[in-house]
């Protein structure tokens, strides 16, 4: 296991190594995610071959197959990790907004199992959001052993991205566009050295395991004509209303399913059945469904063919992730993308006057257009065509259908597939802005200690009178080992007066699960994101190592009171700071907080300086703040302060007592 105080100081370090350090780490993420893609595949591939053996594929009990799985799904999805659930990618999205890149680190274990699961029993899903949610926790896990920067954080996340896409798919720059284009929407170079470092590790691991070779081999196709540039056109078009399709029914379908009045871990069971019915009749669309992409461009499939997997795959892949089963939508979009533009082909071809490029062309071309309209990343749906095809002969009608597509699928849908189920959750991304102004400060600073707890299994008289005095608008459920069971809030308390036999419900039955808490040493900042995101007033805060033990309630009032105290006091120093510009006598002194300071640790209001004295600026990691009394000192705060002439004595007699040395 790592030493985090010594390998910590390592990577956190100054200017001396401050190039070395983020390549090492994207380099160890890359490569870890590598071998995390490399045992992905391999356990897709043994879990199909067993699922669909010669015995089963062929037979009526092929049907059976996904409600099967969706036996194991189900409970490890509802019960245990529900971010495992879905494509993955809106989950990453929204740990890079609201929590600076933190995912959980057991989701690369519940993850894998679940997609595994999935796409090796014939849901209709992809393998890219799986590996790149896994990966994504696994260079998360790593930026928080060793204890980094929200910033450093989110760009490891984003590595481990760029990672898991660059190996499932052996496809390194569309990795780096997909990580750069969609998570993090930067293309800057600080960003893009790191992701690019972290996507060619992982395919170098991935080739060596998996093969060098691209994922589809396809005959090489030119343009034919420069008038079938209007054809490509018309195709990009269709490419947008087919991505249009496919997002609506897949909202409509989640929103279905999710009302539906249904236990929960049983609902993969029912979407498998009907996925093993369709399948029985159409093979095609199990799983990814690779292996008819590339039937689709050699132009392998008949129209009519074509034309059904275009609406069975769009119905396929949105039952599938409605039911809750685990995987990406990336392969899914490439499908769709790659028979509709086959059966085009085949269309066009059957009327055109001049002679056009074969279907498979065309196929081509629907690939990356519907992916980019879906996913709005035509960079990426370029590149990974390119990549996964090995050919570069079509670049002009690529690029045509996917700006087409792109362009045409904006004006319908404001949205992307993966941003627009976020919004339908109330997390608007676009419209979160960094609250620079809390990041100084923890969620421990402001936590209160006061809330209402009540036993599980209390009777709901009891409840009804704690509540009834008004003293607390939230009461928090615990069990009989102080473990945090569920949260009631009015809402809940009304919803229980209504229904019938109230006298007989004990508190768990009215209690609501917990689905958003923060931590101790979690930046204000970002849980005050998770609180508007969710309309939240209450946010229990629980222990760092066990997410069921409830220490504090982070409440609004509280984080208004601290922003109005940070302003106004913002507004001193700033005042000082002015007056100081125009003396000249004032001394700089700069000294950095050390591990044994008794300084490290207290809330500067408690440090009990010398008059005259004023600290200007706390440089922490890669970020600076503006002190206050409600900042806590951490180790390796560089600190700037200014001091009056005739106070420099004092301070300096100060920083000795503290055991603080000039920097």
């Amino acid at each position: 296991m790592l030493n985090n105080k010594k390998y910590s100081v390592f990577f956190k370090g100054d200017s001396g190594t401050h190039f070395v350090r983020p390549m090492l780490m994207a380099i160890f993420v890359g490569v870890g995610t590598g071998f995390l893609v490399v045992g992905f595949v391999k356990s897709v591939a043994l879990v199909r071959d067993f699922c669909f053996n010669p015995a089963i594929r062929h037979s009526p009990f092929v049907i059976l197959v996904p409600a099967f799985a969706g036996l194991l799904i189900g409970p490890l999805v509802t019960f245990f990790a529900p971010e495992a659930k879905g494509h993955g990618i809106p989950e990453i999205l929204k740990a890079v907004a609201l929590r600076g890149g933190k995912i959980r680190p057991g989701i690369v274990f519940y993850k894998a199992v679940a997609s595994v699961l999935s796409i090796g029993s014939g849901f209709s899903v992809g393998r890219e959001g799986p590996i790149a949610q896994i990966g994504a926790a696994f260079g998360s896990a790593f930026g928080q052993v060793l204890k980094l920067p929200s910033s450093r954080v989110i760009n490891l996340t984003a590595c481990g991205v760029a990672a898991g896409i660059a190996g499932v798919f052996n496809t390194p720059i569309a990795g780096v566009m997909f990580a750069s284009e969609v998570i993090l929407r930067d293309f800057g170079s600080n960003v893009l050295t790191t992701i690019v470092v972290a996507a060619v590790s992982s395919s170098i691991i991935s080739r060596i395991f998996l093969g060098d070779h691209p994922s589809f081999s396809v005959p090489t196709y030119t343009l034919h004509n420069p008038i079938e540039i209007f054809l490509y056109f018309g195709l990009g078009i269709l490419a947008a209303l087919a991505a249009v399709l496919f997002m609506t029914v897949l909202e409509k379908l989640e929103i279905l399913i999710e009302r539906w009045k249904f236990p929960e871990w049983l609902k993969p069971v029912c979407g498998g059945v009907l996925i093993g019915i369709i399948g029985y009749v159409f093979p095609q669309i199990f799983g990814s469904g690779l292996p008819t992409i590339e039937d689709a461009l050699h132009g392998n499939l008949s129209l009519q063919l074509l034309l059904s997997l275009i609406i069975l795959k769009i119905f396929a892949t949105s039952l599938s992730l409605g039911a809750g089963s685990s995987g990406g939508v990336f392969a899914p979009l490439l499908f769709i993308g790659a028979v509709l533009g086959g059966a085009f082909g085949q269309l066009v071809s059957m009327y055109y006057f001049i002679p056009i490029a074969p279907s498979g062309a065309y196929a081509l071309v629907g690939m990356a257009s519907v992916f980019a309209a879906a996913a709005r990343a035509p960079i990426t749906a370029i590149l990974i065509v390119f990549e996964l095809t090995g050919g570069y002969g079509m670049i002009l009608p690529i690029m045509i259908g996917v700006v087409t597509a792109t362009s045409i699928s904006q004006l319908i849908l404001k949205d992307s597939i993966y941003l627009g189920k976020l919004k339908r959750k109330g997390i608007d991304i676009k419209s979160f802005e960094e609250t620079r102004v809390l990041e100084g400060l923890r969620v421990s600073d402001v936590a209160t200690q006061e809330f209402k707890t009540i036993r599980q299994d209390a009777p709901a008289k009891e409840l009804f009178d704690h509540m009834a005095k008004d003293l607390y608008k939230i009461v928090f459920v615990l069990d009989k080992k102080g473990n945090i069971r569920g949260i009631i809030r009015p809402a809940d308390l009304n919803k229980a007066l209504l229904a019938d036999g109230e006298d007989i419900l004990n508190v768990y039955d009215i209690a609501s699960p917990v689905k958003e808490y923060s931590f101790p040493d979690e930046s204000l900042s970002e849980a005050v994101k998770i609180m508007a995101a969710h309309h939240l007033t209450e946010l229990p805060v629980v222990d760092s190592l066990d997410s069921t033990k409830i220490i504090g309630v982070l409440k609004s009032e509280d984080v208004f009171r601290v922003y109005a105290e940070y302003a106004s006091k913002r507004g001193e120093i700033l005042t000082q700071l002015e007056q100081e510009q125009v003396s000249p006598d004032m001394i700089t002194i700069v000294f950095t907080i050390s591990n044994l300071s008794p300084a490290a640790g207290k809330l500067i209001k408690d440090l009990n300086l010398p008059g005259g004295v004023h600290f200007n600026v706390i440089k922490r990691g890669l970020r600076s703040f503006v002190p206050h009394g409600n900042l806590t000192m951490k180790p390796k705060d560089r600190v700037t302060a200014v001091v009056a002439p005739e106070n420099e004595s004092y301070f300096r007699q100060w920083l000795f007592d503290m055991k603080l040395k000039n920097s």
